[in-house]
């Protein structure tokens, strides 16, 4: 190479696809300062047309598998369109978000974000045909719509009005197996795609929850990868950042209180800002409600945002709602997000300090992907699961041994940890991986009771409040209401009420489900001692956790009085053998 006196010379660009190339090139166009070997590895893999299988602990980087691809293709002058599968609607959003930082041009596809398109005069499949998109992320149920399918259709054409698939990417593959079975057979149904795509499209497919054997095994063979002709890429499972804690109940979590996380909300708090950033994993809708409205009880009466600090997140909301308090949630102003199994697969925030799981999860898998969500940025992060007492097995109870026989084996050994096998352990040997114990392991080998502390002085706090639920007592002119004709009356009575009164306040914010305002358990709960609501004090003690019942527990003092009313003229004419129907037509027809 001649150069002028002088002049340094330039070095040579790397080779395309080598491993030079992805990490001076690639990386940066990406934002990255480097990327981790195994990325470009698997990366390089990819570009090839090879299929790829990366099993990889949360928060590892597995995300990666899908933007370095992409970008090496782009960077190329290669066809770039990517396909991701993701399971929920806010998986596909937090997916595009992501996409777009790291300089792609990314859309989430989804029944939401195609109706906004559509109100807009956009054709969002017309778009992603035609090439201008990077990448398109759909939730599995929208892969049998006839557009997708001419779509696919043509990839094996030459026609060029329809942009190429360059990869598609299986997002939480273990999804095939676990999850329900509405999910099961929606992640079913894309091993089908293989025969309508052409075999050069090389396909991704990524998860922190398959351990080795028979289950990855159905599981690569449901979505095509058969034989010895893809890549296996399989890494450690265990994050090393997250303490796991294992805890059994104290108190109850069916009643108004539920003290053992009450620690989540500190005593004499000052600041939203002193509450750790937290989500709670609830079995039922229902309990996520409930857990809601306890913890909004512990805030300061007199803190401007308490309606905005603790909030629910569950599938029926709509995607305008998860979108909202997701994003609040991520800045900040949100600080406990409460919800169901929407959550394990449903988000992505990444400075998680806490996770709590209520309850014992269904599978080995779940409870993985529920720790995961805690300290996805790399800092320290705790993740504590509560058990009912049943699943301690030092009870020797006939009805608990009943119990956890019908409980995965690994779950009951991580729920009952011993200094031989601490739930750490338990998780890794479930994965293959060789335990290396962290400087923060678990509750066995570092022991915390500043917990119990925090909730020893709520339950100080309770016992001395004078209007301590449990202590509900009054006569009463009324009877309690019957339990096959008044009670689910009543029910109807409220939840028309509770829609009434979510017209009236909503404002702008459609998309907040009336439930929020008023819900299910809490309106149970009326009707349960609706004979004893004879004025906002006694609603009060009933219901302290609703957090609307300064400005309208009034009103609904009002309605269960004319509830109650027209329930002692049924039960006058009882006595005298008249017909219940007759006398509750004014009752059903409110």
């Amino acid at each position: 190479m001649q150069t002028t006196p002088g002049q340094v010379p330039k070095p040579p660009e790397p080779e395309v696809g080598s491993p030079d190339w992805f990490q001076q090139i690639i990386a940066p166009a990406l934002g990255y300062s480097q990327l981790r070997d195994w990325q470009v590895k698997l990366a390089g893999d990819v570009f090839e047309g090879n299929d790829v299988v990366c099993v990889a602990g949360t928060g590892s980087g597995k995300s990666g598998m899908l933007h370095i691809p992409l970008m090496a293709s782009k960077v190329a002058e290669k066809p770039t369109l990517g396909m991701s599968i993701a399971p929920t609607k806010s998986l596909c959003d937090d997916q595009a978000r992501a996409a777009n930082e790291r300089g792609l041009n990314a859309v989430a596809v989804h029944s939401d974000s195609l109706r906004e398109a559509s109100s807009k005069g956009r054709d969002l499949f017309k778009e992603i045909f035609t090439g201008k998109w990077d990448l398109f992320i759909l939730v599995p149920e929208l892969l049998h719509m006839k557009e997708l399918e001419s779509f696919f259709r043509e990839q094996a054409g030459d026609d060029p009005e329809f942009a190429k698939l360059s990869l598609i990417f299986v997002d939480e593959c273990h999804l095939v197996h676990e999850h329900g079975k509405e999910f099961r057979d929606l992640y079913r149904r894309i091993g089908r795609l293989r025969g309508r795509i052409p075999s050069t499209v090389p396909w991704i497919a990524v998860t922190a929850t398959l351990p080795p054997g028979e289950l990855t095994k159905l599981v690569l063979q449901s979505l095509g990868f058969d034989g010895d002709d893809y890549v296996m890429c399989r890494m450690r499972v265990d994050v090393p950042n997250i303490k796991v804690v294992s805890r059994f109940l104290q108190h109850s979590i069916s009643g108004l209180t539920m003290l053992d996380i009450s620690w989540i909300i500190p005593v004499g708090l000052q600041a939203a800002s002193s509450i750790k950033k937290t989500v709670v994993f609830c079995v039922t809708i229902k309990l996520a409600f409930a857990v809601m409205e306890f913890l909004q009880s512990l805030l300061p009466k007199e803190m401007s945002n308490r309606e905005e600090v603790v909030m629910p997140f569950y599938s029926l909301m709509s995607g305008e709602y998860r979108e909202r308090y997701i994003q609040e949630f991520r800045e900040g102003t949100t600080r406990v997000l409460v919800g169901t199994d929407t959550l394990t697969c449903g988000m992505d925030v990444s400075d998680i300090k806490e996770v709590i799981i209520l309850g014992v999860p269904p599978t080995p898998e779940r409870l993985t992907q529920q720790i995961g969500r805690a300290g996805r940025n790399g800092k320290p992060a705790r993740a504590i699961v509560y058990t009912p007492p049943w699943m301690n097995e030092s009870s020797m109870k006939a009805a608990d041994i009943t119990h956890r026989a019908k409980i995965p084996s690994m779950l009951c050994s991580w729920c009952n940890p011993s200094f031989d096998c601490c739930s750490r352990k338990v998780q890794c040997q479930h994965y293959g991986d060789e335990f290396i114990q962290p400087p923060h392991c678990c509750s066995l080998h570092e022991p915390d009771g500043s917990d119990y502390r925090k909730v020893e002085e709520w339950v100080e706090a309770f016992t001395n409040a004078s209007g301590d639920p449990k202590r509900l007592r009054t006569k009463s002119k009324h009877r309690a209401l019957d339990k096959m004709v008044m009670y689910p009356a009543a029910q109807r009575i409220l939840t028309a009420w509770t829609r009434r009164l979510w017209i009236k306040i909503r404002g702008d914010n459609t998309f907040m489900p009336s439930d929020t305002i008023f819900p299910p358990f809490l309106r149970d709960k009326v009707c349960q001692r609706m004979h004893l609501v004879v004025n906002v004090e006694m609603l009060r003690q009933l219901i302290p956790e609703w957090s609307y019942l300064t400005k309208y527990g009034e009103d609904l003092v009002v309605v269960c009085g004319e509830i109650l009313q027209t329930f002692d003229e049924v039960w006058k004419a009882r006595e005298v053998d008249s017909d219940d129907v007759i006398c509750l037509n004014q009752v059903t027809t409110w």
